[in-house]
C-alpha cells in the first residue's frame, strides 16, 4: 500500500510524537512495509483512514501496535567485542567492588529490545563474581532493562530464544552454563533471569521514576531520533547517572555537539561518556 505525501507527513508526525523515531523524506517505504498489514487488518482503505483511527482510539492499543511495528529490535548477545572487553577488565570489576562495600549498584539497559544485552550483563557479572570467590555479589547488582516495545519485552521477560538468536554472540560455554534446551528453544537459567528486571518505558517520558544508575547503556537507539530529541535524551541520561559514572553508546555513536554533561574517555578501544560532577537537573 503506497503512501501519499500527506499521509507520510501525518504518519511520520504520529510516530515521532509517540516514540521519538524521526523519519526523513525517502523513508516512506519503512512505513509502507511495516504497517501495511496492520492497515489492512484494521479494515482501512488507506493510510489516512488508518491515521484517523489511531488518533481517535481512546485506549492507545493501536498506537502501541504501530510503535511495536516501527521499532527496530536488532540485537544479540555480547554485541561489540571492544565494549565487552572493557566490561570484563574494568567496568564490571569496578561495579563488583562497589557492591562489596554494601552500596546499591544499578545498571540500566535502555532500549533493551528482546533482552540479550541485559542477560549478557548478568552472565558476565556472574562469571566475575565467581572468579572473585563471592558468587553472592552478583545478587547485589540490579539490572533494569526497558523498552517501548511490548512484543520485544515479552520475549525478554521469558528469556526464551530460538536457534538463530542463541547462536548470535553467545559462546558454546556460556550457552551450556546459562541455558537449557527445550526442543528448538533455549531457556535462560532461572536464577540469572531473575537478576534482570524488564519493564515497558518510553524514553520520551520523565526518568524520575527509574532512579539513579552506576552505568547506563543506550546503544543504537538515538540514531533513529531527531537532533533536538537527542539533546534532551542525553541530558536526561546524565541526570540519571551518578557523578563519575559512564554512559555507553553504540560503536558508531557520539555525543559531540549534542551534550556537554560528559567527559569523553577512551578505554580498551571503547569510548566512555563519563558524567561530570556538576550537571543541572
Amino acid at each position: 500500500m503506497k503512501l501519499t505525501d500527506n499521509e507520510f507527513s501525518l504518519m511520520k508526525g504520529f510516530i515521532e510524537k509517540h516514540c521519538g523515531i524521526h523519519l526523513d523524506p525517502g523513508k516512506e517505504y519503512l512505513i509502507e512495509t511495516r504497517l501495511t498489514d496492520l492497515v489492512l487488518e484494521q479494515g482501512c482503505r488507506n493510510f489516512f483512514e488508518f491515521y484517523q483511527k489511531a488518533q481517535a482510539e481512546p485506549l492507545g492499543k493501536l498506537r502501541d501496535r504501530i510503535v511495536d511495528a516501527m521499532t527496530t529490535n536488532e540485537t544479540y548477545f555480547f554485541r561489540d567485542d571492544n565494549l565487552w572487553n572493557w566490561m570484563r577488565e574494568e567496568g564490571i570489576p569496578e561495579l563488583l567492588k562497589r557492591a562489596a562495600t554494601g552500596n546499591p549498584v544499578r545498571i540500566w539497559s535502555a532500549a533493551a529490545s528482546t533482552g540479550q544485552e541485559g542477560y549478557s550483563l548478568a552472565m558476565m557479572i556472574d562469571e566475575l563474581a565467581r572468579e572473585k570467590g563471592n558468587p553472592a555479589l552478583a545478587d547485589r547488582i540490579e539490572i533494569v532493562g526497558t523498552d517501548i516495545s511490548s512484543a520485544a519485552l515479552f520475549l525478554a521477560i521469558g528469556g526464551r530464544y530460538d536457534q538463530l538468536a542463541i547462536k548470535r554472540g553467545l559462546s558454546d560455554a556460556r550457552r551450556s552454563r546459562y541455558f537449557r534446551q527445550d526442543g528448538n528453544v533455549w531457556i535462560i537459567d532461572e536464577a540469572l533471569r531473575k537478576r534482570v528486571r524488564f519493564q515497558r518505558f518510553n524514553l520520551m517520558n520523565s526518568f524520575a521514576s527509574l532512579g539513579n544508575f552506576d552505568l547506563v547503556l543506550c546503544r543504537y537507539v538515538a540514531i533513529y531520533f531527531a537532533e533536538e530529541f537527542k539533546r534532551s535524551l542525553f541530558h536526561r541520561l546524565a541526570v540519571a547517572l551518578k557523578p563519575g559514572s559512564p554512559l555507553l553508546l553504540g560503536a558508531t555513536e557520539t555525543l559531540r555537539g549534542l551534550c556537554d554533561d560528559f567527559e569523553i574517555e577512551m578505554r580498551k578501544n571503547t569510548t566512555l561518556f563519563v558524567r561530570k560532577e556538576e550537571v543541572r537537573p
